[in-house]
């Protein structure tokens, strides 16, 4: 599988601790904190691995919340850890 076809499976997952990321992410951001602090946070890291965390860098929530400068980079980023 693409990394593309596992963003996109990664993305409709409808549980609801998907949605509890994504809801920790977005208000994170909110208070101020920077997307890369965020995505290395231990409760981010704990639930998520690098691909996972790189699929939520394309949930509409975050890509609203966030800077485009910022989701550029830490998509690039978690491709590359993830692809080693």
């Amino acid at each position: 599988m693409s990394i593309k076809e596992t963003i996109a499976s990664l993305i409709t997952d409808p549980s609801a601790a998907h949605k509890r990321l994504i809801e920790y992410v977005t208000g994170q951001l909110s208070q101020g904190r920077s997307l890369d602090e965020i995505l290395e946070d231990p409760y981010v890291t704990n639930r998520l691995n690098p691909m996972e965390r790189r699929a939520l860098l394309e949930e509409p929530e975050i890509v609203a919340a966030a800077q485009a400068e910022s989701l550029d980079e830490m998509r690039t980023r978690l491709e590359e850890i993830a692809g080693s």
